[in-house]
């Protein structure tokens, strides 16, 4: 009976199995790699569908790129209280064009986290809790957290630019130091800052709106105005602030003190400084602040505008 069964052949077996086993594996690979695909692709959707995010990882960092002259000319008019308007902007412009960049590179980087807490987080805090004052708090911080360092850094690096002897230059902030001398008075400038296209401009708005011949310009332009003419208040409520951030900035006594000591010193100095100086100087460090302010906002809150519309439409 044995004998009549047919032999059992191994090796023949074996090679079905093994092409089976390839044919598996063939099968297998294209949802091997669907998988991979799959994420990144879902990604590039959800970022393409989010204005908010794109406006912070796109506009921020555009915006202050192309601002840092003006940023420097903040700095400078912090430490220099006798040059006028324009000769504060000839220091900045002194050695070429390509130098009144100098410093930006930390702070264009920066300005994607920073931009992102400006956007998305403050809308998703006003969504949450219903209040613009929490969410202009909640966002200011966390844009201070990311840009803080970098934007000190880049006071510094304009103010050793301004100096021929190495003994009178201030050490470069680290990177990773989050907070320091002027953090505070960073976060309220970010508050104040951000009131005109969060809190002010609905209002301009309607102002704009009331205007002879507003009928006959187009809804964009409005808009662009209203923000336009709130940032202008903005900047004019936050120059102080910034101020005592960029003197803080380029002060190195400063380490040395307590809290209290520093909140003292920062009070004497923008007291003292206007006091001796008069409406003249009030007037040079507005403008100065003003041609910064308004043009980032009012770019930025421009750009972060048409990505949201654009978003709605292609969900729609």
């Amino acid at each position: 009976l044995f004998s009549q069964r047919p032999p059992l052949h191994l090796c023949s077996s074996s090679r079905p199995l093994s092409s089976a086993t390839r044919d598996i594996e063939m099968a297998m690979q294209p949802a091997l790699a669907l998988d991979v695909v799959t994420p990144m692709q879902a990604i590039a959707q959800h970022l393409q569908r989010s204005g908010d995010l794109l406006a912070g990882a796109v506009g921020g960092p555009l915006a202050m790129g192309a601002l840092t002259p003006q940023r420097n000319a903040m700095t400078l008019a912090a430490t220099d209280t006798t040059s006028s308007f324009a000769g504060v902007y000839r220091k900045v412009f002194r050695q070429g064009i390509l130098q009144s960049f100098r410093g930006g590179s930390h702070v264009t980087l920066a300005a994607i986290p920073q931009f992102t807490a400006m956007g998305p987080v403050y809308l998703f805090a006003e969504r949450r809790w219903g209040s613009p004052g929490a969410a202009l708090l909640v966002a200011s911080v966390a844009e201070s957290l990311c840009s803080f360092s970098a934007q000190c850094r880049n006071a510094q690096v304009q103010y050793n630019a301004t100096k021929a002897c190495a003994s009178q230059m201030v050490t470069l902030q680290p990177l990773h130091r989050l907070a320091g001398p002027g953090f505070v008075s960073h976060v309220g400038r970010n508050i104040f800052a951000v009131m005109g296209i969060r809190l002010f401009s609905p209002h301009s708005y309607e102002v704009v709106c009331r205007l002879p011949g507003a009928e006959g310009v187009g809804e964009g332009a409005k808009l662009v105005a209203a923000d336009l003419a709130s940032s202008v208040v903005a900047a004019t409520l936050s120059m102080p602030l910034n101020h005592i951030f960029s003197w803080s900035a380029c002060t190195p006594k400063l380490h040395g003190m307590s809290y209290w000591g520093r909140t003292k010193a920062s009070a004497q100095w923008i007291v003292n400084t206007y006091r001796q100086q008069g409406m003249k100087l009030l007037a040079r460090d507005l403008a100065v602040r003003i041609n910064y302010t308004a043009l980032l906002y009012t770019g930025y809150r421009c750009i972060e505008r048409t990505l949201v519309d654009m978003s709605v439409g292609m969900e729609v």
